[in-house]
């Protein structure tokens, strides 16, 4: 067969425009007179035409083959995402395997430690009680000091001076009372004299009137001479007791702890002035208070005379033996706890100096005994939410939540003394799966012996 050529005429098909078009890249003319080497280019166009049922037929197998491949894939990964989905249910509502324990009660007997802090057994400030200047003071801070042992002296010039002008007006109004008990003396003498001579009336009634008026006059002159010795006396003496002052003494044994002046400083006396610095300050140290605040739980607890144990971390190894000497009997209302002051003697160490010093933190031991005991639970059973506290007991294979009200927190346990009987099974550890109404499983408490599980009673914890 002679191939076919490709001409003008025949530009028309959709055939002969590719050739047109592959001749045109090719270089040659669009006339058929061959490329620039005179020979013509001839192509093939001799192609069978598709058959359209081999196009749909192949259409078809390959819309088969991918429908395959996505059910081999998709059914497979519906079964495991149901089965999943059905071990995730059966997992969410499978109940939770918690460990239970009973409450147990606590000793009828028990310590509390509680913090508290050590102050002097007396501690004052000594004012000046005359002005003055600082002549020398004996003693400086941290020396210790004997009652009624001289501190310091004060230079009073003014005050001696005044003490002498008082004593020479105390001898003058000594002198005046002397003149009126011998004008007081001579007055009734004349009196006496002239009542005698009455009766042989040898006097009038009215020299005996004059006389008598003479011995009152003397009378109240004495009186009034006797008054002014008085007050001259109370002067002088109040002066000396100021000059007294000069020297400052110790009210009691103790550690001087504060020094405000030096010598050649001016000391005034005035009470009411706010601005007045104390001479010296001074402790009693040889025995000291404690002050602890001891909690509603335990305040009933405590009574006068009870022991206490004291310890404090410097000392450590150390027990102090002090003894309660009293409370407030009034709960402070900001923290519910009882101030409860303690008596602690404070002996001295090898090198001289107390053991212990005022102002220390301490941790002071109470033994209380307690009516009826209560109840003791592990501290992370309790759960503390918006509810307030609570802990989770299993009550016929669900967990259901009980508000309590705790008592002393020992850390690993805390005690309850409100909210439970004692024979509640407590979920040890709730987790985030434990709600209430969660069905669960319970372990723990379940598998010890009933002797170690079973709850002491209310009367029971009386008679211990």
């Amino acid at each position: 067969m002679e191939p076919t050529r490709f001409t003008p005429a025949t530009a028309g098909s959709p055939v002969e425009r590719s050739r047109a078009e592959v001749e045109v890249q090719h270089g040659a003319p669009a006339n058929g007179n061959g490329h620039g080497n005179g020979h013509e280019e001839e192509i093939d166009l001799n192609v069978p035409k598709p058959r359209p049922v081999w196009v749909v037929a192949a259409g078809l197998a390959a819309a088969a083959a991918l429908a395959g491949l996505l059910v081999t894939g998709l059914i497979p990964r519906h079964g495991q995402t149901r089965d999943l989905n059905a071990d995730a249910a059966d997992a969410m509502n499978a109940p939770v395997v918690v460990n239970v324990v009973r409450p147990k009660r606590a000793p009828a007997e028990v310590t509390i430690s509680i913090p508290g802090t050590l102050r002097p057994w007396q501690e004052v400030s000594i004012f000046a009680r005359t002005t003055g200047y600082l002549k020398d003071y004996k003693v400086d801070i941290s020396e210790h000091v004997e009652k009624g042992s001289l501190m310091a002296e004060i230079d009073t010039p003014e005050i001696d001076a005044e003490l002498r002008q008082d004593q020479a007006a105390q001898a003058q109004a000594n002198a005046a009372l002397n003149k009126a008990k011998t004008e007081r003396k001579l007055t009734k003498a004349t009196l006496d004299r002239f009542l005698s001579l009455q009766a042989t009336h040898s006097v009038s009634a009215q020299d005996i009137d004059e006389k008598q008026s003479a011995y009152e006059t003397a009378e109240a002159n004495l009186k009034s001479a006797e008054a002014n010795v008085t007050a001259a006396e109370a002067n002088v003496k109040r002066l000396m007791e100021l000059q007294s002052f000069e020297k400052v003494m110790a009210p009691f044994s103790g550690v001087v702890t504060g020094r405000a002046f030096d010598r050649g400083s001016l000391i005034i006396a005035n009470p009411t002035a706010v601005e007045i610095k104390p001479l010296f300050k001074i402790a009693q140290n040889d025995v000291l208070r404690a002050f602890v605040n001891v909690p509603q739980s335990s305040a009933l607890q405590i009574k006068k005379g009870m022991k206490v144990k004291v310890t404090v971390r410097e000392r450590p190894g150390q027990i102090y033996d002090g003894v309660v000497m009293g409370t407030t009997n009034y709960l402070d209302p900001m923290n519910r706890s009882l101030l409860t002051e303690v008596k602690l003697p404070n002996p001295k160490e090898a090198d001289g100096r107390y053991s212990l010093l005022p102002g220390m933190f301490i941790d002071a031991s109470f033994t209380v005994t307690r009516d009826v005991p209560p109840l003791r639970i592990p501290g992370p059973a309790i759960v503390n939410n918006a509810e307030g506290m609570q802990v989770a007991v299993v009550r016929e294979g669900k967990a259901h939540f009980v508000k309590i009200t705790p008592g002393q927190d020992y850390g690993s346990e805390v005690e309850v003394v409100g909210g439970l009987n004692g024979d509640e099974r407590i979920i040890a550890n709730p987790g985030e799966r434990t709600v209430e109404g969660a069905a669960v499983t319970a372990a723990g408490a379940e598998n010890v012996a009933a002797e170690e599980t079973k709850p002491v009673g209310m009367a029971e914890a009386g008679k211990k």
